[in-house]
């Protein structure tokens, strides 16, 4: 006997560990570790810059400025925008991807007040390429944000989808599974990230600020989580322009996993690129979207999902 979608195991467990509930105590939670975070840190750069106390080796960089105070929270509420990133994926490839985008424009802000930060206590004047590098970050953000407004949007006009039917509730269930197994590596990478560098600090190694810390490595994972999606919604569906849309979906997030690496003028550049092909193939498919609609198996899910 099949279970009813909305009491198999998948669904509790996700309703457990991202439901509405839990979401709501990783936001409180988040936003108190980041206002903590903001403060002890600010309170760091103050007590050192008094010289009331030596900045321990290897963590002189971070407390050079009082814009890298602001580092610390971005960080955190990075992390829950993950937790939030993995929880929209049972929803479809469209949601997901714009809790994606939310993500690489906080990025980009963080990298851009850590840019800015670098050269704060710079006594020589400012070169024209540094002009140019921090025009782009900026850019980037802007475009990152119409990107993911035009995401929100396009969503909310789009026609709501029907029940899931018997033969798509296996479909639901795998992506609750895979969302399930994604939540699960989450936290075993930020825990190993965390006490990595943690470590480094405890043994005075200088400690740099990386975007590719835990970063490179999740989106590695939702690489190959999107594209087993991908794979497995080939069998409930033919249209060509709904698998046409998750492959160019699979295309941004692969084209944000190399701009996260990427130095220099190659990362703003990559994240443009991921932003306007997201965007460009969720405006196209939906623009010369039958007024019929066939069912699209990436939409199903007949459980509310609770994002913030």
């Amino acid at each position: 006997m099949t279970l009813p979608i909305q009491n198999d195991l998948s669904t509790r467990c996700y309703d457990a560990l991202m439901g509405p509930g839990t979401d709501s105590a990783c936001k409180r939670g988040a936003l108190w570790f980041a206002l903590i975070g903001f403060a002890f840190h600010l309170l760091m750069w103050g007590l050192v810059r008094s010289g009331v106390v030596t900045a321990p080796p290897g963590i002189e960089s971070l407390l050079s400025s009082p814009l890298l105070a602001l580092y610390t929270p971005f960080s955190i509420l990075l992390v829950y925008e993950v937790y939030q990133l993995i929880q929209a994926i049972p929803q479809s490839f469209s949601a997901a991807m714009t809790k994606q985008f939310e993500v690489i424009a906080l990025i980009v802000v963080r990298d851009a007040l850590a840019y800015l930060a670098e050269t704060d206590s710079m006594e020589q004047s400012f070169e024209p390429g540094w002009y140019l590098l921090l025009l782009a970050k900026c850019v980037t953000f802007l475009m990152l944000l119409l990107v993911t407004l035009g995401f929100t949007r396009m969503e909310h006009r789009r026609s709501p989808a029907p029940k899931p039917s018997g033969s798509l509730e296996t479909y639901v269930r795998t992506k609750r599974i895979i969302s399930i197994l994604l939540f699960g590596c989450f936290v075993v990478m930020a825990t190993r990230a965390l006490v990595g560098w943690l470590g480094e600090v405890a043994s005075g190694n200088p400690v740099e600020l990386n975007t590719g810390i835990f970063f490179a490595d999740f989106f590695t994972l939702l690489i190959i989580a999107d594209i087993a999606i991908l794979l497995i919604s080939y069998r409930y569906t033919s249209e060509f322009g709904s698998l046409a849309r998750n492959t160019g979906f699979v295309l941004a997030t692969i084209l944000i996993r190399l701009a996260i690496d990427a130095p220099g003028y190659g990362a703003p550049l990559l994240f443009l690129l991921s932003g306007v092909v997201g965007f460009g193939v969720l405006w196209i498919t939906s623009r010369f979207e039958t007024s019929v609609r066939t069912p699209d198996p990436d939409d199903e899910d007949d459980s509310p999902v609770h994002v913030v």
